[in-house]
């Protein structure tokens, strides 16, 4: 099967890879969004579905409300003894797993560590019987980025034994922001796969010992050089179970997030070298028959709610009733958008696409419901009690202690008598617009069309949500389904 990068169009940031038997398994990062830790599934390493998540929630208040740039950061996945781990860093509140024998079913919390500053952690079960971890240290935390320290598990995985061991320290190597370790033993021999160099400009190292502490030798395998593909680095090594080798990174697109890479690996001279002689590559050949997985954007809601929504904070039943078909969203209290856990999102899956949702609000004062486009700068088209109304919002960061600073401006709005509305955003090339109406015929556009952004190192998110802006809890609105319609990309 040929293929072209990226292999998907989605924002899956810091990924990692295994197989197990004949089947693929990949999970990403999803910071404050929530069930969290994507766990995604494939037949033959490009075509990609959606199974499930690891972490249903986060057991710590801090993630009842929404907390930008916090919560999963770089997972890792193993399987070991009949079991799927998943292990993780919150930089705040320490080292998490989760563990089951179903990746498509319920995953086990277990906290690990109480520990702050850690990030990207990831286990080395043995044939002896012993558990090994590497992880690496976050610089708004621990004060410093470039070093990587390896530590022994008991044998089940679930708690440190030791203080660690420091294995690796970039400054001895000109290396800044060395994170997203991936841990390996091959032909007796350990391997540390890690991303240095910071996200666009960044490179991907390989580094070798005899001795799980070290000393380590290292090598770049794999960086941007001639090709388009920036970075490239942060991901998991894998076989494919028919004799070659194979890694997936992912690619900084800006506004459309970390998008995943496959390249192939060569170990002819002993070194996992990548794409074509350490250089990224755009193209390739599998060796394995294309299947029909896909991930999924539209919804009617006839099952209930899709595996392609997450909220901002840990989910709430109060924030919505599974009509099937249909949804009903409740108008909970929040400020602003940016801040309400209940704004309900999916990933994009492309670069241009129109979505559709008609709704019928029920309203209180102060209630609003309507589809938005998240990012640290971020629009929505609110349906309201007599009117429809384009806002623009804007997110500042202030400290990793306090909530940011958010204002929000009305651009322009105008009568709407109606109890329901089909409303409309449009996707294209980076920018956002959005129309309203009754019917998809008959669409008028409200404002202009304004730049996506990013927010907390995620891509900017399409969704839908309903609040109360008066600070308690007002009507609902009632979502029929929403519709994706890819269009195509103008670059």
């Amino acid at each position: 099967m040929h293929y072209t990068n990226p292999i998907l169009y989605g924002d899956y940031s810091d990924p990692d890879v295994i197989r197990v038997g004949e089947d693929f398994y990949m999970i990403s990062s999803s910071f404050t969004y929530l069930p969290g830790i994507p766990v995604l599934h494939s037949k033959d390493m490009v075509h990609w579905e959606l199974i499930g998540y690891a972490a249903s929630h986060l057991p710590f208040p801090q993630y009842d409300s929404p907390a930008h740039k916090r919560g999963t950061w770089a997972p890792s996945i193993r399987w070991h003894n009949g079991l799927f781990y998943v292990y993780v860093c919150l930089p705040d509140e320490g080292l998490i797993a989760f563990t089951t024998e179903d990746p498509v079913g319920e995953w086990t919390f277990h906290y690990v560590k109480d520990v702050v500053g850690w990030i990207d952690p990831c286990p080395l079960f043995e044939e002896d019987g012993t558990a090994w971890l590497v992880h690496g240290l976050a610089a708004s935390r621990a004060g410093i980025n470039n070093m990587l320290y390896v530590h022994q598990l008991s044998a089940d995985g679930f708690s440190v034994l030791d203080k660690g061991k420091l294995v690796y320290n970039g400054a001895d190597h000109g290396d800044v922001t060395v994170e997203g370790p991936k841990f390996y033993k091959r032909d007796g021999k350990y391997w540390i796969l890690c991303p240095a160099g910071g996200v666009k400009p960044g490179y991907q190292l390989a580094l070798c010992s005899d001795s799980r502490f070290g000393p380590y030798e290292r090598r770049v395998v794999l960086r941007q050089g001639n090709s388009p593909i920036n970075g490239p680095h942060q991901g998991g090594w894998f076989d494919d179970g028919h004799g070659k080798d194979w890694f997936i990174h992912f690619q900084d697109v800006e506004e459309y997030g970390r998008v995943p890479h496959l390249q192939p690996v060569d170990w002819s001279d002993g070194w996992p070298v990548m794409g074509k002689k350490g250089e990224a590559v755009t193209e390739g050949e599998t060796g394995f028959a294309p299947t029909a997985a896909g991930i999924p954007t539209s919804d009617t809601f006839e099952n209930g709610l899709g595996l392609q929504w997450q909220w901002q904070a840990n989910p709430r039943s109060a924030w919505y009733t599974e009509l099937k078909p249909g949804l009903r969203l409740h108008c909970a209290p929040a400020d602003n958008l940016f801040h309400a856990g209940q704004f309900m999102s999916q990933l994009m899956q492309s670069r241009c696409f129109c979505m559709d949702v008609p709704l019928s609000l029920h309203a209180d004062a102060g209630d609003m419901a309507g589809i938005a486009v998240m990012g640290y700068s971020y629009h929505y088209l609110a349906l309201t009690k007599g009117e429809i109304r384009l806002v623009a919002g804007c997110a500042e960061e202030i400290s990793r202690w306090e909530k940011e600073r958010v204002t929000e401006k009305t651009i322009c709005s105008i009568p709407w008598s109606k109890r329901s509305a089909l409303l409309r955003l449009r996707v294209s090339d980076g920018k956002a617009a959005f129309w309203y109406g009754t019917d998809r015929d008959g669409l008028t556009q409200l404002g202009d069309s304004y730049p996506l952004t990013c927010g907390g190192w995620c891509s900017a998110r399409p969704g839908v949500f309903a609040l109360n802006s008066t600070g308690r809890q007002g009507g609902w609105v009632d979502i029929e389904h929403v519709l994706f319609t890819p269009e195509q990309d103008t670059v």
